[in-house]
């Protein structure tokens, strides 16, 4: 199995600074993404830190959800005597071997999953909209259109929660799978059908993000659009593994082989008793001359 990525980060049409943050350190398994909150370059700072210390808590051994406490409490620490709190999203996905891999988030910064055509959301929003959803209250659409759909419930940094809950999933890679971790700058201007359109045009990453953002930005831009894809190749073996399945015979063709050996057998047995036959015949009839 062979990993492939590529990342885009854009400030939007509204916004003159890039509040989020992206960190891609493919060669040791990690990918983390975090969207920024607070006043003047406060959201920067946190969604910097944010990447920081998780990916080097994670790098040292250590749990997800242990990571990305340490966080929180790094960026409370650094929030204070500023003039404005400060925050941030983050979503990781880590590799854990060469099948599997683990999502760990805080926030509404989304990681969707791009497998046989078909577009799926695998984190699930920590927002005030999302609570309404699981309520039954609202529906996804009215969701999107929600005087209150930015509200997020949980982030790293905010002073009002002294622990966080860290939500994390654990899944596995097939060839050809697409992982995208995005910022809501993305979801917020896109239906998933308009990114599952444009993931269908299978012009490599690079490409699908380029698509991706600009459309983002021609339906508004209306904060920073981030995005990290992550590409499950088809290794070589499994085409060579799936070659020699087609090079070995199949039960039947065992078992017409087998049948024609059983036939070649019946039909050799009549000849040898024929000749088994004559040679007592010439053996009686030379004891009855002699």
């Amino acid at each position: 199995m062979q990993l492939s990525w590529t990342s885009r980060s854009h400030p939007g049409c509204v916004r003159h600074n890039n509040e989020d943050h992206l960190l891609c350190m493919g060669e040791q398994g990690l990918w983390l993404l975090a969207d920024g909150m607070g006043g003047h370059e406060a959201g920067e700072v946190a969604a910097q830190l944010a990447c920081q210390i998780v990916s080097q808590t994670l790098r040292e051994g250590k749990a997800a959800k242990a990571a990305f406490e340490l966080a929180h409490h790094m960026i409370l620490e650094q929030s204070q005597g500023q003039q404005s709190a400060m925050g941030s999203t983050l979503i990781c996905m880590q590799q854990l071997n060469k099948e599997q891999f683990q999502i760990s988030w805080v926030g509404d910064s989304r990681a969707y999953r791009w497998r046989s055509n078909k577009l799926e959301q695998l984190s699930r929003d920590h927002s005030y909209v999302q609570s309404l959803i699981d309520a039954g209250q609202i529906t996804v659409e009215q969701a999107r259109e929600h005087p209150e759909k930015n509200i997020i419930t949980q982030c790293l940094g905010a002073i009002e929660y002294d622990a966080i809950e860290v939500e994390s999933l654990n899944s596995f890679w097939l060839p050809g799978d697409i992982i995208l971790l995005c910022s809501d700058g993305l979801n917020d201007e896109l239906h998933d059908k308009q990114i599952a359109d444009i993931l269908a045009n299978d012009k490599g990453l690079q490409q699908q993000l380029l698509d991706l953002e600009k459309a983002a930005l021609d339906a508004g831009g209306k904060d920073n659009i981030s995005m990290i894809a992550i590409s499950c190749d088809q290794a070589s073996g499994y085409k060579n593994e799936k070659a020699e399945q087609e090079r070995r015979p199949n039960q039947s063709e065992i078992a017409n082989s087998l049948d024609f050996e059983s036939n070649r057998e019946k039909t050799i047995s009549p000849i040898a008793a024929l000749a088994f036959l004559l040679v007592f015949l010439i053996l009686v009839s030379s004891l009855w001359f002699w």
